[in-house]
């Protein structure tokens, strides 16, 4: 089981805030932030709670930024596109 801080350093270099992992889990930030600073105990249950919410809200950040990524490579390509048609139509 990780301690209260290794916890909090997980959550932070996911870029997880507080309330999105309280979102994902259904409490409030006010308790995530209570265990994080060792005001609150927590179970191994909880424990094995919050860790798999970090990997799921992780999961679903990553698969926005992918999915913005291939929005914005298929914007550039029509982009492109458009432009080389413009150009045989001025020929």
């Amino acid at each position: 089981m990780l301690s209260a801080e290794k916890m909090k350093h997980l959550r932070l270099l996911h870029g997880i805030s507080q309330v999105e992992l309280g979102k994902e889990m259904g409490i409030s930030k006010n308790l995530i932030s209570m265990v994080e600073n060792r005001k609150q105990n927590y179970t191994q249950e909880w424990h094995d709670k919050y860790i798999n919410a970090i990997y799921k809200v992780a999961a679903e950040k990553k698969k926005e930024i992918l999915k913005s990524n291939d929005i914005q490579e298929i914007e550039e390509k029509a982009e492109e596109t458009k432009k080389n048609l413009e150009k045989e139509t001025k020929k």
